[in-house]
């Protein structure tokens, strides 16, 4: 089976790299806390997923979708995104920061909560994906990357109302609105989704709403961002505890955010000021049915403010900023925490002829963990009109959680000694982007100190104790991504291929249970056929090897057709080749299916 896949990924790439395409890829501007910059003419290690790719994948949830990208390993405890941990580059869930519209959204808690805050796929314009050095722009948490969530820009009116049902007793319906005027947009969604589970005590039930407005008042653009998601989830054996079959947890995640942007009557000056509100709940039961056995509840807040500024003038073009917030945290085990982050950027990029050089700088101040300067410099040279070769540079860090600080029970152990993590990491790409097709490669080295791992030092013990690994932890890696679209007849259809390696020398006695099992190889191809302008299917299979020996390949295929202006009807499968395979120690379900059906009015 595996030699016949790799003929048939071979021959596909082949058969498609000899057809003259007829169309140019999209091009986007990429966001940035400062500066924002052509995807073609930026110098960081960026992957867009456009909406268009996104409605092209056979996925219902972010976390789905964010496993089929190189460098990307999501590790899901359930399914449709009920729980999942995010890993980038081979760090742990707590390295990766996730933010929707440039306003970072990660729990203090703990990073086991990043994808709580996943929004639906339906309300999502495209996906940033920043790797490696760059993501220093973003902060604490983006100690190996940052996944960007940049919300839909509405421009007609319309209302789509979608009902899915599949495996396991799956359900779900949801209705987006949108309303576009002369100066208001507006885009609302609301959904529940419920499942029985695939095996005993998996069900889940996942709630979503989001609203966004754009008011234009003269030069001025106001928008104003609500988010609320809950999640109810049987937990069967989460959190590597495989014997706790009657876990249960239910999690809340909101944001509500007021964001302002003007600019100057030369447009050399763009000002964005944001006010925002982050707030998460945790409840956690050791048996469903008996909460007084163990029980705990956490909730978190966070209030902000902050504003970005950028400049145009003689020199390139500057950005600066800052940020200040206010975090706590009520917990029954944790206990009542609180602290101040100051959080101050710049950088500026000097562009001359084929060579731009985007030096910068962030500095955090933690009110219980002191003060961080990370510096960094992005370089980019043009080899030829679509070729160009990028070398990014920077110091990252983290924080420990307050899980990771003072969680206590009989197989966990905080420590509140813990001293924040850090790494230098060094990255070189050459990206070669023509009319109908872009290929990029990635090599890069992170040197990490005092990382936190939860260890036993025997597996006779009880509990897994948070602690600093000493001495210096050296990862590297690569990455191949490449894009065709091409024509056959009259259709268009597309071939994406990535492929990521992944070394780490993090070899002790003791034993891990979450760095270890990083993915060391990991190839994705995604094949989109249109075979008539109504009708079209998506293949997007997987082959993941991690470092402890597992391997698995995942098939999903969707199918779409178009019955009128207001009808389409989806057809998905997962999993198709039945594969058993694990996450998190956690059996994964065998081949399923759904069906969804859109109406729009």
């Amino acid at each position: 089976m595996k030699c016949h896949l790799t003929l048939l990924i071979l021959g596909t790439l082949l058969f498609s790299m000899s057809l003259r395409a007829q169309t140019q890829l999209n091009e986007v501007v990429v966001s940035s806390p400062r500066l924002n910059v052509p995807f073609s003419e930026d110098s960081k290690s960026v992957t867009v997923i456009t909406a268009k790719q996104i409605a092209q994948t056979p996925v219902t949830s972010l976390a789905d979708l964010l496993r089929f990208q190189a460098g990307v390993d999501v590790l899901q405890q359930g399914i449709e995104g009920a729980n999942a941990d995010i890993y980038l580059r081979g760090g742990t869930y707590s390295q990766v920061l996730l933010l929707i519209d440039g306003i970072r959204v990660d729990d203090s808690q703990t990073g086991h909560h990043t994808l709580n805050s996943a929004l639906p796929l339906e309300v999502i314009e495209r996906i940033e994906i920043v790797k490696g050095p760059a993501a220093r722009i973003y902060g604490q948490n983006a100690f190996t990357g940052a996944i960007n969530i940049v919300t839909k820009k509405v421009s007609s009116k319309k209302v789509t109302l979608t009902d899915r049902i599949g495996s396991f007793d799956t359900n779900q319906f949801g209705i987006t609105a949108q309303h576009a005027g002369e100066k208001l947009q507006q885009i609302a969604h609301v959904s529940l989704q419920e499942s029985d589970g695939y095996r005993y005590n998996t069900d889940f039930q996942n709630f979503h709403v989001f609203t966004k407005s754009n008011v234009e008042v003269g030069a001025n653009r106001l928008s104003l961002m609500t988010m609320f998601t809950e999640r109810k989830f049987g937990a069967n054996g989460f959190y590597r505890a495989t014997l706790a079959k009657d876990q249960y947890e239910e999690t809340q995640s909101s944001l509500v955010a007021l964001t302002s942007t003007a600019s100057s009557e030369n447009q050399k000056w763009t000002w964005t000021p944001r006010l925002f509100w982050k707030r998460g709940q945790d409840e956690y039961v050791y048996i469903r049915s008996n909460p007084s056995v163990f029980r705990n509840l956490h909730i978190t807040n966070r209030l902000g403010a902050s504003v970005d500024i950028k400049n145009t003038n003689a020199w390139g073009a500057t950005g600066l900023g800052a940020e200040f917030s206010i975090v706590n945290i009520q917990s029954n085990n944790l206990g009542d925490k609180n602290r101040t982050i100051a959080h101050l950027f710049f950088e500026h990029r000097f562009s001359s002829g084929a060579l731009d050089i985007t030096p910068g700088f962030a500095w955090s101040n933690y009110s219980d963990m002191g003060g961080f300067f990370y510096p960094g410099i992005d370089v980019g040279y043009r080899l030829g009109q679509n070729l160009k070769l990028t070398y990014n540079t920077g110091y990252t860090y983290r924080i420990p959680t307050y899980t990771d600080l003072y969680y206590l029970s009989s197989t966990t152990k905080g420590n509140p000694d813990l001293l924040p993590e850090e790494a230098l990491s060094h990255e070189i790409s050459l990206r070669y982007k023509a009319k109908n097709w872009s290929i990029e490669t990635a090599v890069f080295k992170r040197d990490g100190e005092n990382l936190i791992d939860f260890v036993k030092q025997s597996p006779n013990d009880e509990a897994w104790v948070a602690e600093n690994i000493s001495g210096k932890i050296t990862t590297v890696g690569g990455e191949l991504n490449a894009q065709w679209r091409y024509r056959i007849g009259k259709q268009m259809h597309s071939l994406g291929v990535s492929y990521a390696y992944l070394e780490d020398d993090y070899i002790k006695s003791v034993y891990s249970k979450y760095a270890l099992n990083f993915l060391k190889h990991d190839v994705n191809v995604n094949l989109t056929k249109q075979f008539t302008p109504r009708f079209a299917s998506t293949a997007s299979y997987r082959y993941a090897k991690r470092a402890l020996g597992e391997n698995y390949q995942l098939l999903n295929l969707q199918f779409s057709y178009t019955l009128n202006a207001k009808w389409r009807i989806e057809l998905q499968g997962r999993n198709l080749f039945d594969v058993t395979y694990f996450e998190n120690l956690i059996p994964m379900p065998k081949a399923h299916g759904l069906i969804s059906l859109h109406y729009t009015l």
